[in-house]
């Protein structure tokens, strides 16, 4: 089965719209990845971010957000009757030319080199606020899907300041409470699962998925687009462990990594 990784701009957003429209209210389940500049805040005392406790970890978290712009968000979606679709959503708002516009340059180079057209953001990218009420209005937050993540403590945090259309809040309990209200109670983060399942199962995404022998479509997946094809791997891998693990997930609903666990 081909699943392409439909990449949208401002110039096919509408026709992209109507087609989501379409899939949104049969969504079963939802992974997401959004792609940032990097981080620029670490911890005033300098440990490292897996020393930190979990309210530690969100002020990190809570300082780069509030200061650093989405570029991409990605989209994967697993229909009640089994077909699957990804959209990658390009964002303006980071101007790679700007100095007032804050990142990390080696994660900017990463992306860079990994697909992410910065030139081409600030004319042909789409609004935030067009997004927010697109996902809002198509029925994708209304179907209460089980949505997914790998490593989401930021791809969390960064939708969910997009989709209030406001700043996160000061601390941790508000922070996954706003999420709650957002997307649900059936949040789960594939690398947290992962390790559930194996504990030799660790690392980036690529490698959780090799290990589990999760194979993605032969046609379409293109590694040229980070946040679709990141979020098209979050979904076959957390489809993978939802039929290994049964019951047993339900112990992480809410744990993200990054956040309440390293």
């Amino acid at each position: 089965m081909e699943v392409a990784v439909r990449s949208v701009w401002a110039h096919n957003f509408k026709a992209e719209s109507r087609f989501l429209h379409q899939i949104a209210p049969l969504a079963r389940h939802v992974a997401l990845n959004v792609q940032y500049p990097g981080c620029v805040f670490g911890h005033g005392n300098g440990r490292s971010h897996r020393d930190l406790t979990p309210d530690e970890r969100y002020e990190v978290i809570l300082a780069n957000v509030a200061l650093l712009r989405p570029l991409q968000v990605g989209i994967a979606v697993c229909t009640d009757d089994g077909r699957r679709f990804v959209w990658e959503f390009n964002l303006r708002g980071f101007d790679v030319a700007s100095p007032k516009h804050a990142r990390d340059p080696k994660s900017v180079a990463y992306l860079a080199g990994h697909g992410v057209d910065f030139s081409r953001l600030p004319q042909d990218g789409i609004d935030g606020f067009r997004l927010r009420w697109l996902l809002r209005d198509s029925g994708l937050i209304r179907a209460r899907p089980s949505w997914a993540t790998f490593t989401g403590a930021y791809h969390v945090a960064y939708f969910v300041t997009m989709m209030y259309g406001e700043k996160l809040p000061h601390s941790l309990n508000a922070f996954m409470e706003m999420a709650r209200q957002l997307i649900g109670r059936q949040l789960y983060d594939v690398k947290r699962l992962a390790r559930e399942h194996d504990r030799s199962c660790v690392g980036a995404l690529s490698n959780v998925v090799e290990k589990l022998n999760v194979m993605p479509p032969r046609e379409g997946i293109s590694k040229s687009k980070p946040a679709g094809t990141g979020s098209m791997m979050a979904l076959l891998a957390f489809e993978t462990l939802k039929k290994k693990l049964g019951d047993d997930m339900e112990k992480h609903r809410h744990e993200l990594c990054g956040l309440q666990v390293v």
